[in-house]
């Protein structure tokens, strides 16, 4: 099994790279609505860089997963960030779920976390966690639909221009279907 192996209908997924750079950079700039809902500004020009290339301490690139889910003509239209043996060992962490709002509530992101909770699993991942900003109701709706839970809410924290609490959320895959 492969994370990259998803059935998706007229969409193609595969790992991102320094090549895709630019049309990671377009992605984020044509899901303005989230970048303002979360840091309150459109993204900057090394947010692509950053998904890329940045892990939590400890962690390497090597731990980090980017899929990009593509269309019929080529174009990236979402992405999954995720690493793997994080805040543990057992453990795997989703940095980003992100869909260009045309591909949005059309059934790619339950495929493709369910994908990914299957590859998660069979790779030795015994569950996933995930941060929502609080603010942000609609993916926490997705993510419950999904099969996660509140674990904790933290304390306000800054995101760019804005102050969230954050919603921890855990989805059990030792007794997953």
């Amino acid at each position: 099994m492969t994370l990259y192996n998803i059935d998706l209908q007229d969409y193609s997924v595969r790992r991102l790279s320094r090549e895709d750079r630019h049309a990671i950079q377009t992605l984020f700039e044509e899901c303005l609505d989230y970048m303002l809902l979360v840091d309150g500004h459109p993204a900057g020009p090394q947010a692509a860089e950053e998904i890329l290339y940045s892990a939590p301490p400890g962690l390497s690139t090597e731990d980090k997963f980017v899929a990009g889910v593509f269309n019929q003509q080529g174009e990236l239209v979402g992405l999954l960030d995720a690493v793997r043996r994080y805040p543990d060992e057992t453990t795997w962490w989703i940095g980003l779920l992100l869909f260009a709002p045309e591909a949005r509530a059309q059934g790619i992101g339950q495929k493709v976390v369910q994908s990914f909770a299957e590859y998660t699993r069979a790779s030795g991942g015994q569950a996933i966690m995930l941060g929502v900003v609080e603010e942000n109701e609609r993916a926490y709706s997705f993510w419950s639909r999904m099969g996660f839970e509140l674990v904790r809410k933290t304390e306000p924290r800054q995101f760019g221009n804005k102050t969230h609490r954050v919603n921890i959320m855990r989805r059990n895959l030792l007794d997953a279907n």
